[in-house]
């Protein structure tokens, strides 16, 4: 338990890390392209405010799902360690998709009621409605399996996501190892937009099932399961809509694999300081 806790810690502060760093990059363009340039270039304070503006709500909601998803991998790993030797790369997958299966299942009932929320105070006109009375009002409706409306779309994409990503990254250790830390970098950004862009199909259905969940459309829920809603996208439209859009994925692959490389040079440093300080209790109380 304590080891999962300082997972999370660890994978809280490489997250935040990535997220500061990659929400300039991302405000930089705007910031230069901006109507109002010369201003922000005479007043050098308020320009470097706007390049990371809006830093803490993407925190937010990137933070959770690292965390949980890094802490439930390295607590996946330990025991499948133990009971499976063979099979290494489709092992590393397994533990991947079931880190992302065990975050989504934590996180996905908040992330529903909130955009449950949201929906019902812009489209169903229900201003006053809070976060909680929403909560209440699916419970009573229809319970605790309420909150996991449209869950079997979303869970897709994240299974496949971390199964790739971290199966990736674990399958080549020895190939980052033997590079420097930039070259590691790079190469950890290239595994994990590939994994995006085979996870992006799977991303793209779970938008649909989530507007249909949520009567994005006005009318009654359209798509049964997620291989229904696949079915008829690929009948009306071709397999390549499913995959357009997927090179926008490039940022989020840039934090992500920021992330893992953080998290994964960070962490023996913790860990390492914490076992020692555990084995210095231990030798005085002998």
């Amino acid at each position: 338990m304590t080891d999962f806790v300082i997972d999370i810690f660890v994978a809280t502060t490489s997250s935040f890390i990535s997220s500061f760093c990659c929400t300039s990059i991302e405000n930089f363009p705007r910031t230069i392209l901006h109507k109002e340039q010369k201003v922000y270039m005479n007043n050098l304070c308020k320009n470097y405010l706007v390049i990371w503006r809006g830093v803490i709500p993407q925190a937010i909601t990137y933070i959770p799902h690292q965390s949980l998803a890094f802490a439930f991998k390295d607590a996946y790993s330990k025991v499948f360690q133990k009971k499976i030797n063979d099979y290494k790369h489709l092992k590393n997958i397994l533990i991947g998709s079931l880190a992302g299966a065990s975050t989504m299942l934590v996180m996905y009932p908040y992330e529903f009621v909130s955009q449950r929320t949201k929906y019902l105070q812009k489209v169903g006109k229900r201003i006053d409605l809070t976060w909680r009375e929403c909560l209440v009002e699916i419970f009573k409706n229809d319970g605790i399996l309420g909150y996991y409306k449209g869950f079997s779309a979303c869970i897709s994409p994240v299974v496949v996501f971390r199964g790739l990503q971290f199966g990736f990254y674990d399958s080549t250790k020895d190939i980052t190892d033997a590079l420097p830390f930039i070259g590691r970098l790079f190469w950890v950004q290239l595994l994990t937009f590939v994994s995006h862009i085979i996870s992006f199909p799977f991303f793209k259905i779970m938008l649909m099932m989530k507007a249909d969940t949520l009567n994005f459309n006005h009318s009654p829920v359209q798509y049964k399961n997620v291989f229904e809603c696949t079915s008829r996208v690929l009948k009306s439209q071709k397999l390549t809509y499913l995959i357009q859009g997927s090179t926008q994925r490039f940022l989020l692959a840039t934090k992500d694999a920021l992330t893992l490389m953080l998290y994964y040079n960070i962490q023996p440093y913790f860990k390492g300081n914490f076992n020692h300080k555990i084995d210095r209790v231990n030798q005085r109380k002998a």
